[in-house]
């Protein structure tokens, strides 16, 4: 079976649950979760679907088996995520993590609602890249906290395209874990969302975070340092070492007491 493609109908992916119990896949699915629900994942009829919106090229929207979703979007984002090499180090990375995306989408995907419309959307900026999925991480059953699409994360991990169950934000926080770059997820009723910031090669230069923090006093002054680490997606130590700079040339100055200061741009 070409998993990666979009055109098995619900009842052709249910005979294939029902009549090949030695299929890998079929095999996960069914481990952990009813034949309905894992045929419904595997058909045309899926009701999830992924949104990718890149700058200002068209957006373009996925359907169909949610496996072939999957590596579509995979495809995509490796389309538009070139290798760099972060200065003063001799480490090559993507402009974003390539692990931190698969654990990304792969999540969004797991908890995606298929009730509250299942469209999961990936935005792609110049500083960020987005993964919103509606509803939130993960829901009660049985008196403890699991995937909503379970059937699906067993699948996914089996495939090597998703971690351990809890596993997900450490991979993602790991993979920044040598740059001065913070990714953030955001978990509410409504959706969960994941925003991995963009690496350059400048990521770890205390001039250019410099610069950075610059711009953003000038539109939003009087921020702390957690403030400007929320923003910026920085980590507390690359905004200390640039603010530290900044104060020492004059840039920047400090209002406050104890651990409250907040920051403003000189002149």
């Amino acid at each position: 079976m070409d998993w990666d493609r979009h055109g098995l109908t619900y009842d052709g992916a249910e005979r294939i649950l029902e009549e090949n119990d030695g299929m890998p896949i079929g095999d996960v699915l069914l481990c952990c979760g009813d034949k309905d629900s894992s045929a419904d994942l595997l058909s045309d009829q899926c009701h999830m679907s992924v949104r990718l919106m890149h700058g200002n090229m068209p957006a373009t929207a996925w359907r169909g088996c949610i496996l072939g979703q999957y590596m579509d979007v995979m495809s995509a984002l490796d389309s538009i995520n070139p290798a760099i090499r972060l200065r003063r180090r001799c480490e090559y990375t993507n402009v974003f993590p390539r692990p931190a995306v698969l654990e990304a989408i792969g999540n969004a995907l797991i908890h995606c609602d298929a009730a509250s419309g299942g469209r999961i959307e990936v935005k792609v900026g110049e500083r960020a890249m987005t993964v919103t999925s509606p509803g939130c991480s993960a829901i009660r059953a049985e008196g403890r906290m699991v995937p909503r699409n379970q059937a699906l994360a067993v699948a996914m991990v089996s495939l090597g395209w998703a971690t351990m169950r809890s596993k997900g934000m450490m991979v993602i926080m790991d993979s920044y874990r040598r740059t001065w770059s913070v990714p953030r997820a955001e978990d509410s009723v409504d959706s969960f969302v994941v925003t991995l910031p963009a690496l350059n090669e400048d990521s770890k230069n205390p001039a250019a975070v410099a610069q950075r923090i610059s711009e953003l006093l000038s539109s939003t002054p009087g921020l702390t340092v957690e403030g400007i680490c929320r923003m910026l997606l920085i980590s507390p130590v690359a905004a200390t070492v640039a603010l530290e700079r900044m104060e020492a040339n004059g840039m920047v100055f400090s209002l406050g007491s104890g651990g409250s200061w907040m920051y403003y741009n000189s002149g």
